[in-house]
C-alpha cells in the first residue's frame, strides 16, 4: 500500500513539473485561499527565538499502558525450559529471521536435553520451522552433560547429527579422567565417540585402576598417557590410543606404538593390551615384548612375542612371561630361559654350599 501511494505520488509530481505553466502570477480567488492555509500554518521553531518555539503536544503518555510488556519482560528473565526446548541467554542479541540467523553476545548461555553450554560469543542457524541446526561458539567455551565437562577456545556444536568438535586447548573430562588437545570431535548421540587428535593427553585417576607400581598405597597422583591421536568409543567402553604412546604412572612408565584400555561399568579400568615395541619400566625392573596386558582386578602383566624381563643383572626369556607387580611373582613358559649374574657375596656361598 504505501509503495503503492508513494508511485501515485512521484507520477504527479513528474506531470506537475512537465506541464506547461501559462501564467505565474495568483488571481485573487487564489490569494484568498493561500492567506488562509497560512492562518492554519503549523509554526516552524526559530532557533533563538523561545516565543515561537512552541512544541504542539500530541498526546500524554500513560505509564501504565508499558507495565503489562515490563512484567513480562520481567517474567522471561526466570523462565523455566520445558523439555525438548533450547533456551538461549545472553546481553545482546542480533536475529535475523529471513536468512534462519542468530548472534548473541556476552555470557552467553545455551540450555538443551543434551546439557548446557557457555561462551563469550555464539552464532546460531535455525531451520524454516525454528529448530537449531548448529551453533559456533568462540570464547571460553564450555559444555556440561551428565557426569561429562568440555572446554576450548571454540566450539561447533551440530544439533541434527549430535556432532561437538572443540578447538584450541580443549579438554574432556569424565569421573576424574580427563582427555585433552590440539582437536577433540565428540558424538553425543547415537555410537557416542571421542577423537582427539594431535598431541592426546589423557588423565587417568588412581581408583579406576590403572597402577604399575608395586605398592598398595591409595595415591593422589594420576597416570598419565601421551600420543599422537586418541579415541574412546563410549559404546565400547574402550579408549584406544596410538602414534608414540607413553604411559607414566607415578612409579612406572611403558612406551609403545597403540594401547587399548578397557573400561567397567563404573569407567574403572578392566584391562589394557599395548601392542608394538612395548616397554615397561618399574624401579629395577624392565620388561621388552611384542604384545603386553594387564588385568587391572589381579595386577598382572602378560607379555606375548619374544618377552624378556631384566631385573638387576638377571634376565629371564621365554614364549610367554607373567607377573604380579604386588607380590614380585614372575611366571615364564615355555621355552623358558633365566640368566643369572650372581654378586661376589651370593656366589661365595653358593661355591661353599657344592663343597661342603
Amino acid at each position: 500500500m504505501i509503495r503503492h501511494a508513494f508511485s501515485l505520488l512521484l507520477c504527479a509530481l513528474i506531470l506537475v513539473s512537465c506541464s506547461k505553466r501559462e501564467r505565474s502570477d495568483p488571481d485573487a480567488d487564489e490569494w484568498a485561499e493561500i492567506e488562509a492555509m497560512a492562518d492554519d500554518a503549523v509554526v516552524v521553531p526559530v532557533q533563538g527565538n523561545a516565543s515561537t518555539n512552541v512544541v504542539p503536544i500530541i498526546g500524554n503518555v500513560d505509564d501504565e499502558e508499558f507495565a503489562p510488556f515490563l512484567q513480562r519482560l520481567a517474567a522471561m528473565k526466570t523462565i523455566e525450559r520445558k523439555t525438548g526446548e533450547t533456551l538461549l541467554t545472553g546481553e545482546r542479541l542480533e536475529l535475523d529471521h529471513e536468512q534462519r540467523f542468530v548472534r548473541m553476545d556476552q555470557n552467553v548461555v545455551v540450555v538443551d536435553d543434551e546439557g548446557i553450554l557457555k561462551t563469550e560469543s555464539l552464532i546460531g542457524r535455525f531451520s524454516v520451522s525454528n529448530d537449531i541446526e548448529f551453533i559456533e561458539a568462540q570464547g571460553g567455551v564450555e559444555l556440561v552433560s551428565s557426569n561429562r565437562t568440555a572446554s576450548a577456545d571454540s566450539a561447533i556444536y551440530n544439533y541434527r547429527n549430535g556432532f561437538v568438535q572443540l578447538e584450541g586447548r580443549a579438554t574432556a573430562a569424565s569421573d576424574g579422567n580427563s582427555l585433552s588437545g590440539e582437536r577433540i570431535r565428540l558424538w553425543i548421540k547415537g555410537d557416542r565417540k571421542m577423537v582427539c587428535e594431535p598431541n592426546a593427553f589423557l588423565e587417568i585417576s588412581q581408583n579406576s585402576g590403572l597402577e604399575f607400581s608395586e605398592t598398595t598405597e591409595p595415591s593422589a597422583e594420576k597416570t598419565e598417557v601421551r600420543a599422537d591421536r586418541a579415541v574412546y568409543d563410549e559404546t565400547e567402553r574402550m579408549a584406544e590410543l596410538s602414534g608414540r604412546v607413553r604411559v607414566r604412572d607415578p612409579q612406572a612408565a611403558m612406551n609403545c606404538e597403540k594401547i587399548r584400555i578397557y573400561l567397567k561399568d563404573e569407567n574403572e579400568i578392566d584391562w589394557i593390551e599395548a601392542v608394538g615395541e612395548v616397554i615397561i619400566q618399574s624401579e629395577n625392573r624392565k620388561a621388552l615384548a611384542d604384545r603386553a596386558m594387564y588385568y587391572a582386578d589381579e595386577g598382572k602383566f602378560v607379555l606375548e612375542g619374544e618377552p624378556k624381563v631384566k631385573q638387576g643383572l638377571n634376565i629371564m626369556t621365554g614364549d610367554r612371561i607373567l607377573f604380579w607387580h604386588e607380590t614380585r611373582r614372575m611366571v615364564c613358559e615355555p621355552n623358558a630361559r633365566l640368566l643369572l649374574y650372581l654378586d661376589e657375596e651370593t656366589k661365595e656361598k653358593f661355591l661353599k654350599d657344592l663343597d661342603e
